[in-house]
């Protein structure tokens, strides 16, 4: 039994020498049992009759590099559908991962038990002043991070991701600013004195009285949490996943500011519907993954509002720890972080900062080992494919690698 992101070590004894070894791995997700994944793949023992899949490629099958987690990212769903992953997601069950070993007429099994939060941490539902979850340890003296997802994201689908961090020693608050009861439908014209709210209850409630506010995005929550580090000076961290340099339009195929401050939008990139259509015919007609990156590129190529709208993170009194990849697929994140980086040097910036570069990643940010990299592709149409990009060893390497230096970035 351990924690969903920890990593574990196959390996597999008493085998012939140079002996031929299936492994195959299969998942049900504990809120769905419609929902299945699998992955195998092919070794050849060593001439000791030894296999070690942190060591060893694999000779054909779901994934080719080694790596002890290989068959867990590199899972297929075999049966139930996307939009199930996100229904009754929970994290008080745990998730239970078969492995099967055979050799010739030889087999054996383990089943792995993956906790997606340990037994301390608590979760209190929080939807009066503002829209959000907060998971936390009685009595103790954790520091406060707030998590802010991104144009996909929810209450549910944050859920795993924020109990699996406040097991590492922190409590989390999740918060929502879209898609919920009582908030906005879309990512538009988000009020960022929404977030107001949110700090004042930090202040006031008894868990979390008296931390520091620290923020941790991703993707269009990593565009928000610089925003809001750099107008909010009491902000003192920020961990940002996929973010940019600018506001852009918001989420709701309208022309305006995905946010506004004191009733007023705030300066904006604007994005064309028609650049988004003839990029997906174009991959469609060349049976090509489409993206959004072509659209925020014509959007910046085009803006003339581009100092307006830009965010202004030298203004920020917090240390930030970015992260990018350079085949990124949603947007030209790594563009926007090359550029904020340079802002911060030409500013002097006087906080800690840092930016964390994957050459071969999409957008493949989440909790390790719960839902597999496979799922940063998602069929849309016949012959039109939705992928965030990258490889699946790059993926896999960036979802883990953030992961760690997010959680040591706000313990040290």
């Amino acid at each position: 039994m351990a924690l969903c992101d920890e990593k574990v070590t196959i390996r597999v004894a008493e085998l012939p020498s140079s002996g031929k070894v299936k492994i195959s791995a299969s998942m049900i997700l504990p809120w769905g049992n419609s929902i299945k994944y699998e992955s195998f793949a092919l070794f050849t023992a060593d001439s000791s009759g030894t296999l070690d899949l942190s060591k060893q490629k694999p000779d054909s099958g779901s994934y080719d590099f080694p790596d002890s987690m290989g068959l867990i990212d590199s899972m297929r769903r075999v049966s139930g559908k996307l939009g199930d992953i996100v229904k009754n997601m929970t994290v008080s069950a745990s998730i239970f991962i078969d492995i099967v070993a055979e050799c010739g007429q030889d087999k054996a099994s383990v089943r792995l038990k993956r906790l997606i939060k340990l037994p301390e941490v608590k979760n209190q539902a929080i939807a009066d002043e503002f829209v959000g979850e907060l998971f936390y340890t009685e009595n103790s003296d954790n520091q406060t991070i707030i998590f802010i997802g991104g144009s996909g994201s929810g209450l549910a689908i944050n859920a795993p991701l924020a109990a699996a961090l406040a097991s590492h020693g922190f409590n989390v608050l999740s918060v929502s600013y879209f898609g919920e009861k009582g908030l906005p439908d879309k990512l538009s014209e988000i009020p960022l004195e929404y977030f107001e709210k949110v700090f004042a209850w930090l202040s006031k409630n008894p868990i979390t009285r008296g931390k520091e506010i620290q923020l941790f995005g991703m993707s269009k929550g990593a565009e928000l949490s610089l925003l809001l580090a750099s107008r909010y000076p009491f902000i003192t961290k920020v961990a940002a996943m996929a973010p940019h340099a600018y506001c852009f339009q918001g989420l709701a195929f309208k022309a305006v500011s995905s946010w506004t401050c004191q009733g007023e939008s705030v300066p904006f990139i604007q994005l064309k519907t028609r650049w988004l259509i003839t990029n997906m015919i174009s991959s469609m007609v060349k049976n090509k993954p489409f993206g959004f990156t072509h659209t925020y590129k014509k959007g910046l190529e085009a803006a003339k509002n581009k100092e307006d709208a830009r965010i202004k993170v030298e203004n920020a009194k917090a240390d930030l720890l970015l992260f990018t990849t350079k085949q990124n697929n949603m947007w030209n994140s790594y563009d926007g972080c090359v550029q904020i980086m340079d802002t911060l040097r030409k500013n002097n910036y006087k906080q800690k900062y840092d930016l964390i570069v994957y050459e071969d990643a999409g957008e493949p940010y989440y909790v390790p080992y719960i839902i597999p990299v496979s799922e940063s592709t998602a069929k849309m149409a016949p012959r039109l494919v939705l992928s965030m990009g990258g490889t699946l060893q790059g993926n896999s390497y960036a979802r883990v690698d953030s992961w760690k230096k997010t959680i040591d970035f706000f313990k040290n």
